[in-house]
């Protein structure tokens, strides 16, 4: 249960130790959050917004009676097939063709756009300008084209105009036709200037922006948007997004109606040429049937012929069976020479007429599709050439329908012919019974006849005409509009919600990822617990403060600076680690550090000042003979020999190298370094240090040893046996966590005696384990800057 505890403990203190860094920079992170939601609030605010324009329309199956107006008509054979998927897809893509989109651009002169200028952004307007540009021709013919000119209205009749906000105005009236260095425009005035001139903004400049045609397809096909609504309909939903709603709803409403008025021409098309068609036959029968008439009366007048008489009225009754049916015949016979005749001398890109009654071999769907085939073909030359291979294909296959056609008339005629030879055959076996009948009977029997096959085929075609010219006058748009263009209420770009969540999580996600980014790369020392989780098993004397560049670097008897307050504290633990070790009996203190710059001089120096102001005789010794810094601390002008000379010579002894620091207690003396010698580590291990040693023991209470750093020279480890104890000084943000191994062995090693660590340059917010108490309790403290403060605040001191 104990374990778990543990466990548990250490998990926590684990995770405190992972969200300290953060929390450390709170400040940061509020800052920097609030930072980058003040850039969303300035990017909502001055953002163009984007609304999106909906449309929905029924494509609707003209084949189908139950989907179309015809339906009333069905008995005149205007039914057909459904709509298959790929004609549904096929009107997707008719919807988005650069041919109607260009019908759409033209009809609402869209490669002009107008902007209403603010002091920071510019506002696209459409249909509320004080005056229009129409473009009536550019020099330049590449799509990139693009042109801005700054227009403004300053009376009901001239306008002013010019090409940047800089540059020079020029004068022009409405309606005139302005040759410019780019085209030619035409600017008239609209009634929106005089019903608006009082609000702000219409008497100010209005920037147009004129592009190509082709420049403005592009743009309008790629914000436009097609899709089914549903996948077992045939509704689509159109949209169209734009800064301008009304624009959008206008685009979105002229492109249905470009698109219905493209679907009634092509239908219109096949019954056109219907029509032509039965008008050129009902001229040629009505010659003829005129003709025969007049031959019926001339014979009857010649003849002097009134009635015929009643004998063999049963033999007739049968003949006219068959004259009946002989007349159907023939009837069928012409149509079908007719046809022959269109199809031998007409143009191959001629609709066929339809619905004329013949029948057999598939002549009706051949015909219709034969139509379907030469309309599609029209429909592709509009935006492609003959060379293209889909023409080509059509082609071969209108060749192939038009033989199939001709093939199948002459097998429709061939059979008529054979059914009219039987019909004759047996009217002359009738014939031959009515024999009796006078002769006179039978010759005006024959131009009766004649004329009835011509009134037959007369009436025939005056109601196909008639057929023909109601599917004319009732055809209606392929689209049923569902819904009229509208626009959402609420932008789709930019959405506040969304861009303030960005930017919220964006403003912490940065300062998290540099904290994160330090800490990665952070493998410096900064306050004792990162020598405590290195060396558990050393003790830590104290923490010295980092101090600022105009502050003294030393400590004086009666000061009460933070750093006279740290050299106290690890004075006194100083003392306390003495009386606690049974192994330290000495006075000798030496102090080192693992490498230069990490303040084992500074810490020396205020360390025996320290322990001087406490009434003891102190001894300070500049062992550091290769590099020595203690001279720093005292008088530049004074000129000594020291510890080097003493090691060199035999004749020199301790008082000499001796002296009294001024202005400091009575008790502190040093010991300079003296000349660098060229051989420093022998002149330690000729044995004079350890008689240095031995003679001061006994006259101070404490000598403290400033040696050299120990991993990169030898000296401190010829010299640690006459050490009593040794103060290794490590500095914040400064020493390496890596180089803490080094002293580690040392300990271990038992190379250095009773090892306890100094922590030097330690910033405020990191004293202890961290706390951003640090030193400051009592008098003498004084009140920080507002700077100071913040500084302190962020983290930054």
């Amino acid at each position: 249960m104990s374990e778990l505890r543990t466990s548990i403990k250490e998990e926590d203190f684990n995770l405190k130790e992972l969200i300290a860094p953060y929390v450390r920079f709170l400040p940061w992170f509020i800052l920097s959050a609030l930072v980058f939601l003040s850039l969303a609030f300035l990017y909502i605010r001055y953002s163009t917004y984007v609304y999106q324009s909906e449309a929905t329309i029924l494509i609707k199956d003209t084949n189908n009676g139950s989907l179309s107006e015809l339906a009333a008509f069905e008995d005149l054979g205007l039914g057909g097939a459904g709509l298959s998927k790929s004609d549904f897809e096929n009107e997707i893509e008719i919807l988005k063709s650069k041919r109607l989109i260009s019908e759409v651009v033209r009809d609402l002169n869209l490669n002009v756009k107008y902007y209403r200028e603010g002091n920071v952004k510019s506002s696209e307007v459409f249909l509320e300008t004080p005056c229009t540009v129409t473009v009536v021709s550019l020099k330049d013919s590449s799509p990139y084209f693009l042109k801005s000119l700054y227009i403004k209205p300053i009376s009901v009749k001239e306008f002013i105009i010019k090409d940047s906000e800089d540059a020079q105005e020029s004068t022009y009236s409405f309606g005139d036709i302005l040759n410019l260095d780019f085209g030619e425009l035409v600017v008239n005035s609209t009634t929106i200037r005089s019903r608006r001139s009082d609000k702000k903004g219409f008497n100010d400049f209005i920037l147009v922006s004129i592009s190509s045609v082709s420049q403005a397809v592009i743009d309008l096909k790629n914000n436009l948007n097609i899709e089914a609504a549903n996948k077992n309909s045939s509704v689509l939903k159109i949209s169209f997004n734009s800064s301008a709603p009304n624009k959008s709803e206008a685009i979105l409403n002229t492109l249905i109606d470009v698109y219905n008025n493209d679907a009634i021409q092509d239908r219109n098309l096949v019954s056109a040429n219907t029509a032509k068609f039965i008008d050129r036959r009902l001229e040629i029968i009505t010659s003829e049937l005129d003709s025969v008439e007049t031959k019926n009366v001339n014979f009857r007048e010649d003849k002097n012929v009134t009635d015929i008489a009643t004998e063999g009225q049963l033999f007739l009754q049968s003949k006219t069976e068959l004259e009946r049916k002989r007349l159907e015949v023939s009837t069928k016979i012409g149509l079908a020479s007719a046809m022959n005749e269109l199809l031998q001398n007409g143009s191959d890109n001629e609709l066929l007429p339809v619905n004329l009654g013949l029948s057999g071999d598939g002549l009706a769907t051949s015909i219709q599709e034969y139509n379907n085939l030469i309309l599609e073909k029209e429909r592709l030359l509009k935006s492609s050439t003959s060379a293209n291979p889909v023409i080509i294909t059509l082609d071969n296959q209108l060749k192939q329908l038009r033989s199939s056609i001709t093939s199948s008339l002459d097998n429709v005629k061939t059979s008529l012919e054979i059914e009219d030879r039987d019909l004759r055959r047996l009217s002359g076996s009738i014939g031959g019974k009515i024999a009796a009948i006078p002769s006179l009977t039978k010759a005006a029997r024959d131009i009766m006849r004649q004329q009835e096959i011509k009134e037959a085929l007369y009436l025939y075609l005056l109601q196909k005409r008639e057929e023909t010219a109601i599917s004319l006058a009732v055809t209606t748009p392929k689209a049923k509009i569902v819904d009229r263009a509208y626009s959402l209420r609420q932008p789709i770009s930019p959405k506040p919600k969304i861009v303030y969540l960005g930017a919220l999580v964006l403003g912490l996600l940065i300062p998290f990822g540099i904290v994160y980014v330090k800490t990665l790369l952070d493998t410096k020392i900064h306050n004792r617990l990162d020598i405590e989780k290195a060396l558990p098993e050393l003790a830590i004397l104290g923490e010295v403060p980092t101090i600022d560049s105009k502050e003294s670097e030393t400590i004086t008897s009666n000061d009460r600076s933070v750093l006279a307050e740290a050299f106290r504290i690890l004075r006194t633990n100083l003392g306390y680690f003495i009386k606690s070790s049974s192994s330290v009996n000495g006075n000798t203190i030496f102090v080192t550090s693992t490498i230069k710059g990490e303040g084992k001089t500074f810490v020396a120096y205020n360390l025996a000042l320290s322990l001087a102001t406490t009434g003891k005789k102190v001894l300070l010794v500049g062992a550091d003979i290769r590099n020595p810094q203690l001279h720093r601390y005292i008088d530049k002008n004074i000129w000594t020999i020291g510890l080097s000379e003493y090691l060199f010579d035999d004749t020199v002894d301790v008082d000499s190298i001796t002296f009294e620091v001024k202005n400091q207690s009575d008790k502190l003396d040093l010991i300079l370094s003296g000349r660098i010698p060229p051989n420093p580590a022998e002149l330690l291990m000729n044995g004079r240090f350890e008689t240095l040693i031995s003679e001061v023991k006994d006259d101070y209470d404490y000598v403290v040893v400033d040696t050299a750093p120990t991993l990169l020279v030898t000296d401190t480890l010829l010299i640690s046996q006459n050490a009593d104890m040794t103060v290794y000084v490590s500095r914040a943000d400064y020493t390496e966590k890596k180089l803490l191994e080094y002293p580690k062995e040392l300990y271990r090693d038992g190379k250095l005696k009773n090892i306890a660590f100094a922590i030097n340059g330690i910033k405020i917010n990191n004293f202890g384990y961290g706390s951003k108490y640090g030193y400051g309790y009592g008098y003498g403290q004084t009140k920080k800057s507002l700077f100071k403060r913040l500084k302190d605040r962020l983290g930054l001191s």
